[in-house]
């Protein structure tokens, strides 16, 4: 009985001081009053792969949106212009693979896409004879070579007047 008794005296005036270790010591659950806080546990950890805008791409299909292509032999400068565009999804680890179709003359795009969900594009368009790159699909794909560049807009939707990409 004096065990108990002593246990109790113990625990009430660690109460009274406020002081709480995440200890119960009458066998109790522990309520109320300061804590220390604990250890807090394990981290979650890595979750896994991941899908931010730096990992693979993301697989896209546009068909016929608008198209706006200002580069040599184009010849669809501000309305009209129509592309098809494909990013397939990565198998066996390979790259995402892109091609871009257009109505005209810088087509076809071939490259692979990259940032995620971003669909980062870089390749060729063979009509143009230069390296073309977008930080983004839908997106402006700038394309250079030794002597000049040029730019293709793929849009989301149609060309509006004014060419510029609509709603």
């Amino acid at each position: 009985m004096r065990n108990i008794a002593s246990v109790v005296a113990v625990a009430r005036l660690c109460a009274c001081a406020g002081y709480s270790s995440g200890t119960n010591l009458t066998g109790g659950v522990q309520t109320g009053g300061q804590s220390d806080g604990g250890l807090g546990g394990a981290d979650g950890g890595d979750g896994g792969i991941d899908g931010g805008p730096d990992a693979g791409c993301a697989p896209l299909t546009l068909n016929a949106v608008g198209a706006i292509d200002n580069c040599p032999g184009g010849t669809v400068p501000f309305s009209g212009g129509v592309a098809t565009v494909t990013v397939a999804a990565p198998d066996a680890g390979n790259a995402c693979a892109v091609n871009i179709l257009l109505n005209t003359g810088s087509t076809p795009c071939n490259g692979v896409a990259t940032g995620g969900t971003l669909d980062a594009f870089s390749g060729a368009c063979q009509g143009t004879g230069m390296n073309c790159t977008s930080p983004s699909l839908p997106g402006l794909l700038t394309c250079t070579n030794g002597t000049g560049g040029c730019t293709i807009t793929i849009c989301s939707g149609p060309v509006a007047d004014g060419g510029v990409c609509g709603p």
